[in-house]
């Protein structure tokens, strides 16, 4: 493409347009090369609930989409109907083809519920939505919600928000509702379904005297979902609009486990984090407060302390000085429980910028400082580091342990550095409870216990130099549609584009 030659095109964004032309043209696209849109979150919903069936009202590229780039391969989205919009449908509305979809949808696969996805060309041209689901359903035997994007303004994860919203506003909220007294729903992300998570807390809050209702997502059916409808509380892994709307239409109360509200009320660094023996207690004791069983949560909550303690002191004699670098936002009160010493923070902004402002972000940076300091470590701090920012450092401070995506663990380890999967760990273990940081003292021994690797396999390959777990084309990739999302499109800086020279981003600012 000749930028010279393009009337409608500016020199700048040629080379951008170039390399769209080139991505659309490899298969299957890489998961880093993609922005994950409504779409893609409103199906992650439907995929959660067992019985509930996605359509999606658009193009069948839409809906083919996922199946080129399902993100990962526990997210295949088998069935995707659509409604298969074409020109036509797009000049004369397509009310009535959404509710024949709906209709054929049904009779094909006997779903409990249907999720109707809107898509780009559906809210461009105006249908009424609302009218055409309603009518639908007076043709199936389910409940049918629709999505559009709109419901939550721009609360991320996007399209999950939107999705949950649409199906507590339509479906959930409803006037007759037989209670369960007592109890609370533990809900976490559609993308994490893992009830093994909540075992412990739910333990512990049986052991308090308070019921639990449901656990979602993890085998959640169309019926659960309806069913939380019955709890006093919900207890969200983060701020969930949707749970907001329960709050506000059925009475059923709402605390959400990570929040900066607690910690911007007092500026106590100790309350940005709900993990680890300290942070554990104080959430046990809010949802205690709320429920009224501050009487029956207190010799519990001692005695699982106790006992993890009493743990954790013969545990953890062999991580004392041991020297870990971790990204901010892990929490540090668990590495306090075990007893290692913090000798790097390592602090990746660039995709924070998206959704958060700089006084966020500066805040988010003198907060975790100030608990470091609170617990008697003293890191460095590194923002934004180039690879090898980031290995000269850890080898002046002689850093033993990186906390770091499994992706890059070999850009680490071929440097003698041993590592631990910060994105399994977070993913699989860490929640409110005494175990997770049994499990972290755990998980540190076995890794300082494994020899050295300096050749994995993957140092076979050939990685860019700016994105170090990509290799050369994904980087490029991946760095279009990062620049895509962002505010700095028409300033000029895509032109570096054609060879990636001077890449400001690296392997975990994607």
């Amino acid at each position: 493409m000749n930028p010279e030659e393009l009337d409608l095109i500016s020199r700048d964004e040629a080379p951008i347009l170039d390399t769209m032309r080139r991505i659309y043209s490899a298969v299957p696209v890489h998961h880093l090369a993609a922005i994950h849109g409504k779409i893609v979150g409103a199906l992650a919903v439907a995929d959660a609930i067992v019985d509930a069936l996605p359509l999606i009202h658009g193009p069948v590229g839409c809906a083919f989409q996922r199946k080129l780039n399902p993100f990962n391969l526990s997210s295949t989205f088998y069935d995707t109907p659509c409604t298969n919009l074409n020109n036509v449908d797009v000049v004369y509305g397509a009310e009535e083809k959404l509710c024949k979809g709906v209709v054929e949808a049904y009779e094909r696969y006997s779903p409990r519920l249907i999720i109707v996805i809107t898509t780009c060309t559906t809210d461009l041209i105006g249908d009424d939505i609302e009218a055409a689901v309603e009518k639908a359903m007076e043709m199936v035997g389910c409940p049918v919600v629709y999505s559009t994007g709109d419901f939550v303004g721009r609360s991320r994860p996007v399209g999950i928000q939107d999705a949950l919203y649409a199906v507590a506003d339509q479906m959930i909220c409803r006037n007759e509702v037989e209670k369960n007294e007592g109890s609370v729903n533990l809900i976490n992300s559609p993308t994490q379904r893992n009830a093994l998570k909540f075992q412990e807390m739910a333990r512990l809050l049986t052991q308090m005297e308070i019921k639990i209702n449901k656990i979602c997502f993890d085998h959640t059916t169309t019926e659960d979902m309806m069913d939380l409808a019955r709890a006093d509380l919900n207890i969200t892994g983060y701020r969930m609009p949707w749970a907001e709307l329960m709050k506000e239409k059925m009475n059923v109360d709402y605390c959400k486990i990570t929040g900066w509200d607690r910690y911007n009320k007092k500026k106590d660094p100790e309350l940005i984090s709900p993990y680890g023996i300290a942070g554990s207690c104080r959430f046990l004791e809010e949802i205690a407060r709320i429920m009224g069983r501050e009487g029956e949560a207190e010799p519990v909550i001692k005695k699982n302390r106790t006992a993890t303690e009493a743990r954790l002191e013969a545990a953890s004699k062999e991580l004392k000085g041991v020297k870990v670098a971790v990204p901010v936002g892990f929490s540090l009160n668990l590495l306090k429980d075990i007893g290692v010493d913090v000798a790097a923070l390592v602090y990746r902004t660039q995709t924070l910028s998206h959704g958060l402002t700089e006084r966020a972000v500066r805040e988010i940076e003198r907060a975790n400082l100030s608990l470091a300091e609170l617990y008697g470590f003293h890191p460095e701090l590194l923002v934004n580091p180039t690879p090898d920012e980031e290995l000269k450092t850890f080898r002046k401070l002689q850093v033993d342990l990186v906390m770091a995506p499994a992706k890059i663990a070999h850009f680490y380890n071929r440097e003698g550095i041993r590592t631990v999967d910060v994105g399994d760990f977070t993913q699989k273990k860490l929640n409110v409870g005494f175990l997770p940081s049994i499990e972290l003292c755990r998980v540190f021994r076995e890794a300082l216990g494994k020899a050295k690797v300096r050749s994995p396999l993957l140092d076979l390959m050939e990685f860019d130099g700016g994105i170090s777990n990509l290799t050369p084309h994904w980087a490029k990739t991946a760095l279009s549609f990062h620049h895509l999302r962002s505010k700095n499109f028409r300033d000029g800086y895509y032109y570096h584009f054609q060879g990636l020279a001077g890449v400001e981003l690296n392997e975990h600012n994607i």
